[in-house]
């Protein structure tokens, strides 16, 4: 039955966001970076994270995977200092999905959930 649920929530979310199919190689082309986000959550820790993680993200970047934070080196979605990228094994980039990847890899290995990021967030104003 919670799967059932997570596959109902899943189809109903990518269902109101756009994708483009490309047809050399067949594979989906996200045009929102969210429909993949939410796919690696689901993976990650499940449905009921997706809340914390997309505030996380929106606080950090608005999504823009190009954000540069003027006063630091903090880049990209995650919003990743040139140090944080080399804590979770990856490199500086302006690929969204890898972005999402490392931000994934970075709040699991932190704080467990995006949930418990939030709640650091909430106390210092970054995470």
């Amino acid at each position: 039955m919670k799967l059932l649920v997570k596959i109902v929530v899943l189809c109903a979310f990518i269902s109101l966001l756009p994708v483009k199919v490309i047809a050399e190689p067949l594979y989906i082309k996200y045009q929102d970076i969210r429909v993949y986000a939410f796919e690696k959550v689901l993976q990650t820790w499940g449905s009921e994270q997706w809340f914390f993680f997309e505030d996380l993200i929106e606080r950090e970047s608005q999504w823009k995977n190009t954000a540069q934070n003027p006063n630091s080196t903090a880049y990209g979605i995650g919003q990743f200092l040139n140090s944080t990228w080399e804590i979770v094994g990856c490199e500086k980039t302006d690929n969204a999905e890898i972005q999402v990847d490392c931000t994934i890899r970075y709040v699991s290995k932190r704080y467990s959930t995006p949930e418990k990021a939030i709640d650091f967030h909430n106390k210092n104003n970054f995470y």
